[in-house]
């Protein structure tokens, strides 16, 4: 084995290579928990009732929203396993900072929960080290996330991040998103 051999290997990241992510504009940001475990809450009839860590996470990001005023909530649910966020960032927040501040936020929080009133214990981390994103650059796509984000509950049964899910149903709506020009 070579001296290079041996150094780490760096995954490449998610992030459009070059772009300023604290350039003003919006943002579709997905945070899913490590190894996709449902921990905030359950979908019920096509709605979301979160327990106490979902409420946590709720209002994490409102905090969030407060410690970043560079950023406003344009849409946003907090899932069983994910978060999916859509932000208009006005150009004085770096985004990849606020995702940071949340999931660090978040799993302090968790932690205390998991200590003080029992919730779930997880191994290693709360949330998956990377996150998704896409840069909205048109009003089709924009208005095609928003419906995506309301209707997220509803459609729980077919959503790649839930375990239970109905694959076929949910690789045809991976394919409507593959059609939008984004």
């Amino acid at each position: 084995m070579t001296e290079i051999d041996s150094l780490p290997t760096r995954r490449n990241s998610l992030r459009l290579y070059g772009y300023d992510y604290s350039t003003s504009g919006c943002y579709f940001i997905t945070i899913v928990t490590q190894g996709r475990v449902c921990r905030f809450g359950e979908v019920q009839d096509g709605e979301i009732v979160h327990n106490a860590a979902g409420k946590m996470v709720e209002t994490v990001f409102q905090q969030m929203l407060t410690a970043f005023p560079g950023l406003m909530d344009v849409a946003h649910v907090v899932m069983p396993n994910h978060v999916h966020l859509l932000l208009h960032n006005d150009g004085a927040t770096s985004l990849t900072d606020a995702v940071r501040w949340f999931k660090s936020k978040t799993t302090n929080k968790y932690i205390h929960g998991v200590k003080e009133q029992g919730w779930p214990r997880f191994e290693n981390r709360l949330w998956q080290t990377r996150f998704y994103d896409v840069i909205i650059r048109n009003a089709v796509a924009h208005q095609y996330v928003v419906a995506y984000i309301q209707n997220n509950p509803f459609r729980w049964t077919f959503d790649r991040l839930n375990a239970f899910a109905d694959l076929a149903s949910a690789d045809e709506i991976g394919k409507e998103l593959n059609l939008i020009n984004w």
